[in-house]
């Protein structure tokens, strides 16, 4: 073999080297990636699922319901009787 076959050779040999390593880099990154993208999709169901329990619970202690509760409870207030109010239907002047 001649020189020049020897470089191009030796030149091939170290460029499949590089991108083998290129490739098993590219391998572990892309698991990382996945691995991190699967982390990240439990993470969000994670707080999918608080929010809907603190939403949930802000309309259940929002109820009027339970602001009448605890007005009774805690503050001690009662609920009066309604009123009853008579409209004067005859628009008399006098």
């Amino acid at each position: 073999m001649s020189l020049n076959h020897l470089i191009i050779l030796f030149t091939l040999i170290l460029l499949l080297s590089f991108l083998g390593i290129e490739k098993i880099k590219l391998s572990f990154e892309i698991n990382r990636l996945n691995t991190n993208q699967q982390n990240l999709l439990k993470e969000y169901e994670t707080f999918k699922d608080k929010n809907l329990k603190l939403v949930t619970q802000s309309y259940t202690n929002n109820s009027p319901a339970n602001i009448e509760r605890q007005a009774k409870q805690d503050l001690g207030m009662i609920k009066k009787k309604a009123k009853k109010i008579y409209l004067n239907i005859n628009n008399e002047e006098k």
